[in-house]
Protein backbone atom coordinates (compact mmCIF):
# COMPACT_ATOMS: atom_id res chain seq x y z
CA UNK A 1 0.00 0.00 0.00
CA UNK A 2 3.18 2.01 0.65
CA UNK A 3 4.14 1.89 -2.75
CA UNK A 4 0.60 2.51 -4.30
CA UNK A 5 0.57 5.28 -2.25
CA UNK A 6 3.64 6.68 -3.78
CA UNK A 7 2.60 6.52 -7.16
CA UNK A 8 -0.71 7.76 -6.88
CA UNK A 9 1.13 11.12 -5.11
CA UNK A 10 4.15 11.24 -7.24
CA UNK A 11 1.33 11.19 -10.32
CA UNK A 12 -0.22 13.71 -8.72
CA UNK A 13 2.98 15.56 -8.56
CA UNK A 14 3.87 15.03 -11.92
CA UNK A 15 0.60 16.58 -13.23
CA UNK A 16 0.38 19.63 -11.09
CA UNK A 17 -2.59 18.36 -8.98
CA UNK A 18 0.21 18.82 -5.96
CA UNK A 19 1.37 22.05 -7.46
CA UNK A 20 4.69 23.63 -6.24
CA UNK A 21 4.59 25.74 -3.22
CA UNK A 22 1.30 24.49 -2.23
CA UNK A 23 1.28 22.89 1.92
CA UNK A 24 -1.27 19.78 2.01
CA UNK A 25 -2.50 17.92 5.11
CA UNK A 26 -1.45 14.06 5.38
CA UNK A 27 -5.29 13.58 5.84
CA UNK A 28 -6.14 15.90 3.36
CA UNK A 29 -3.80 13.58 0.91
CA UNK A 30 -4.92 10.55 2.15
CA UNK A 31 -8.12 11.26 1.15
CA UNK A 32 -7.21 12.58 -2.45
CA UNK A 33 -5.63 9.18 -3.36
CA UNK A 34 -8.24 7.24 -1.36
CA UNK A 35 -5.45 5.05 0.70
CA UNK A 36 -4.90 4.88 4.99
CA UNK A 37 -3.03 7.54 6.46
CA UNK A 38 -0.25 4.96 7.50
CA UNK A 39 0.60 4.59 3.72
CA UNK A 40 0.46 7.56 3.09
CA UNK A 41 2.67 8.71 5.60
CA UNK A 42 5.32 6.68 4.92
CA UNK A 43 4.60 7.60 1.01
CA UNK A 44 5.51 11.09 2.03
CA UNK A 45 8.76 10.32 4.35
CA UNK A 46 10.01 8.36 1.19
CA UNK A 47 9.00 11.47 -1.06
CA UNK A 48 11.06 13.98 1.74
CA UNK A 49 13.67 12.22 1.72
CA UNK A 50 14.07 12.49 -2.24
CA UNK A 51 13.27 16.66 -2.02
CA UNK A 52 10.21 16.08 -3.79
CA UNK A 53 8.38 17.60 -0.33
CA UNK A 54 9.45 19.33 2.80
CA UNK A 55 7.89 17.80 6.31
CA UNK A 56 6.69 21.15 8.09
CA UNK A 57 6.35 20.34 11.66
CA UNK A 58 2.27 20.67 12.48
CA UNK A 59 1.43 22.18 9.07
CA UNK A 60 1.76 19.09 6.63
CA UNK A 61 4.17 18.78 3.88
CA UNK A 62 5.27 21.89 1.04
CA UNK A 63 5.15 20.28 -2.62
CA UNK A 64 8.87 21.45 -4.09
CA UNK A 65 8.83 24.18 -5.81
CA UNK A 66 10.69 24.21 -9.44
CA UNK A 67 13.49 26.30 -11.28
CA UNK A 68 14.64 26.06 -14.43
CA UNK A 69 18.19 26.20 -12.89
CA UNK A 70 17.64 23.33 -10.23
CA UNK A 71 16.44 21.36 -13.61
CA UNK A 72 20.02 22.18 -15.27
CA UNK A 73 21.58 20.10 -12.57
CA UNK A 74 18.92 17.48 -12.39
CA UNK A 75 19.60 16.74 -16.20
CA UNK A 76 23.53 16.90 -15.32
CA UNK A 77 22.89 14.12 -12.97
CA UNK A 78 20.64 11.91 -15.33
CA UNK A 79 23.29 12.23 -18.60
CA UNK A 80 25.36 10.13 -16.21
CA UNK A 81 23.79 8.49 -14.58
CA UNK A 82 21.43 6.97 -17.27
CA UNK A 83 24.38 6.28 -19.28
CA UNK A 84 25.75 3.93 -16.67
CA UNK A 85 21.98 2.41 -16.18
CA UNK A 86 21.51 2.45 -20.17
CA UNK A 87 24.81 0.77 -20.97
CA UNK A 88 24.21 -2.18 -18.02
CA UNK A 89 20.69 -2.87 -19.32
CA UNK A 90 21.71 -3.33 -22.88
CA UNK A 91 24.41 -5.75 -21.50
CA UNK A 92 22.30 -7.63 -18.82
CA UNK A 93 19.06 -7.93 -19.66
CA UNK A 94 17.58 -10.87 -20.48
CA UNK A 95 15.63 -12.14 -23.95
CA UNK A 96 11.34 -11.09 -22.35
CA UNK A 97 12.79 -7.86 -20.70
CA UNK A 98 14.17 -6.84 -24.15
CA UNK A 99 10.70 -7.93 -25.74
CA UNK A 100 8.82 -5.63 -23.26
CA UNK A 101 11.77 -2.74 -23.92
CA UNK A 102 10.51 -2.79 -28.20
CA UNK A 103 6.64 -2.84 -26.75
CA UNK A 104 7.33 -0.12 -24.57
CA UNK A 105 9.15 1.69 -27.41
CA UNK A 106 6.18 1.29 -29.51
CA UNK A 107 3.82 2.50 -27.00
CA UNK A 108 5.87 5.95 -26.19
CA UNK A 109 6.89 6.33 -30.00
CA UNK A 110 2.82 6.52 -30.52
CA UNK A 111 2.02 8.80 -27.55
CA UNK A 112 4.44 10.78 -28.89
CA UNK A 113 3.04 11.27 -32.56
CA UNK A 114 -0.40 11.36 -31.04
CA UNK A 115 0.48 14.51 -28.76
CA UNK A 116 -0.62 12.47 -25.76
CA UNK A 117 1.45 13.83 -22.84
CA UNK A 118 -0.38 11.91 -20.42
CA UNK A 119 0.50 8.72 -22.08
CA UNK A 120 4.28 9.86 -23.04
CA UNK A 121 4.52 10.32 -19.03
CA UNK A 122 3.01 7.39 -18.18
CA UNK A 123 5.58 5.28 -20.21
CA UNK A 124 8.43 7.37 -19.90
CA UNK A 125 8.38 6.34 -15.70
CA UNK A 126 7.58 2.81 -16.53
CA UNK A 127 10.53 2.72 -18.76
CA UNK A 128 12.81 4.37 -16.70
CA UNK A 129 11.92 1.50 -13.99
CA UNK A 130 12.40 -1.23 -15.72
CA UNK A 131 15.52 -0.07 -17.33
CA UNK A 132 17.05 0.35 -14.16
CA UNK A 133 15.58 -2.81 -12.74
CA UNK A 134 16.92 -4.80 -15.88
CA UNK A 135 20.29 -2.88 -14.71
CA UNK A 136 20.68 -4.87 -12.15
CA UNK A 137 21.90 -1.80 -10.20
CA UNK A 138 19.53 -0.71 -7.15
CA UNK A 139 21.35 2.02 -6.12
CA UNK A 140 21.44 3.84 -9.49
CA UNK A 141 17.68 3.18 -9.65
CA UNK A 142 16.98 5.06 -6.43
CA UNK A 143 19.21 7.99 -7.49
CA UNK A 144 17.68 8.00 -10.51
CA UNK A 145 13.53 7.79 -9.16
CA UNK A 146 13.33 11.33 -8.21
CA UNK A 147 15.06 12.97 -10.44
CA UNK A 148 12.76 10.84 -13.36
CA UNK A 149 9.87 12.75 -11.53
CA UNK A 150 11.25 15.79 -11.12
CA UNK A 151 11.88 16.17 -15.15
CA UNK A 152 8.45 14.97 -15.95
CA UNK A 153 6.84 17.40 -13.81
CA UNK A 154 9.39 20.18 -15.54
CA UNK A 155 8.54 18.96 -18.86
CA UNK A 156 4.64 18.86 -17.56
CA UNK A 157 4.74 22.28 -16.90
CA UNK A 158 6.29 23.58 -20.15
CA UNK A 159 6.17 20.99 -22.60
CA UNK A 160 3.39 23.31 -24.88
CA UNK A 161 6.34 25.98 -24.84
CA UNK A 162 7.80 23.88 -27.74
CA UNK A 163 5.81 21.40 -28.78
CA UNK A 164 8.57 18.60 -29.26
CA UNK A 165 6.38 15.55 -28.06
CA UNK A 166 7.20 13.72 -31.19
CA UNK A 167 10.54 14.43 -31.20
CA UNK A 168 11.58 13.37 -27.48
CA UNK A 169 8.59 10.00 -27.65
CA UNK A 170 10.83 8.81 -30.70
CA UNK A 171 14.07 9.75 -28.90
CA UNK A 172 13.28 7.57 -26.24
CA UNK A 173 11.98 4.57 -28.24
CA UNK A 174 15.34 4.84 -30.16
CA UNK A 175 17.01 4.58 -26.57
CA UNK A 176 14.80 1.84 -25.67
CA UNK A 177 15.27 -0.54 -29.09
CA UNK A 178 18.96 0.27 -28.88
CA UNK A 179 19.39 -1.57 -25.31
CA UNK A 180 17.09 -3.90 -26.51
CA UNK A 181 19.41 -4.86 -28.94
CA UNK A 182 22.14 -4.99 -26.46
CA UNK A 183 24.19 -2.56 -29.23
CA UNK A 184 26.42 -0.94 -26.14
CA UNK A 185 27.65 1.48 -28.87
CA UNK A 186 24.13 2.57 -30.07
CA UNK A 187 22.84 2.30 -26.60
CA UNK A 188 25.32 5.24 -25.80
CA UNK A 189 24.62 7.46 -28.34
CA UNK A 190 20.92 7.18 -28.16
CA UNK A 191 21.27 7.71 -24.26
CA UNK A 192 23.68 11.11 -25.10
CA UNK A 193 20.58 12.38 -27.66
CA UNK A 194 18.17 11.70 -24.92
CA UNK A 195 20.30 14.15 -22.61
CA UNK A 196 21.38 16.56 -25.08
CA UNK A 197 17.10 17.26 -25.88
CA UNK A 198 16.32 17.41 -22.48
CA UNK A 199 19.39 20.00 -21.79
CA UNK A 200 18.46 22.25 -24.77
CA UNK A 201 14.73 22.14 -23.56
CA UNK A 202 15.91 23.53 -20.89
CA UNK A 203 18.36 26.19 -21.84
CA UNK A 204 15.95 27.60 -24.46
CA UNK A 205 13.40 28.14 -21.14
CA UNK A 206 16.77 29.51 -19.80
CA UNK A 207 17.18 32.04 -22.49
CA UNK A 208 13.19 33.52 -23.06
CA UNK A 209 13.44 33.66 -19.27
CA UNK A 210 16.68 36.27 -19.69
Amino acid sequence: MVDIAHRELERRFVTLELAPGSIWKESDLAELVGIGRTPVREALQRMASDQLVTVLKRAGVMISTTSIQDQLCVVETRRALEEIVSIRAARSALEGERQYLRDMAASIEAAGHEGDVFGYLQFHFEIKRVVAQFARNPYAARALRPLHTFSQRFYFIHHRRFNNLDEVGSAHAELSRAIASGNVTLTKKCSTRVSDIAEAFTRNLLLEAL
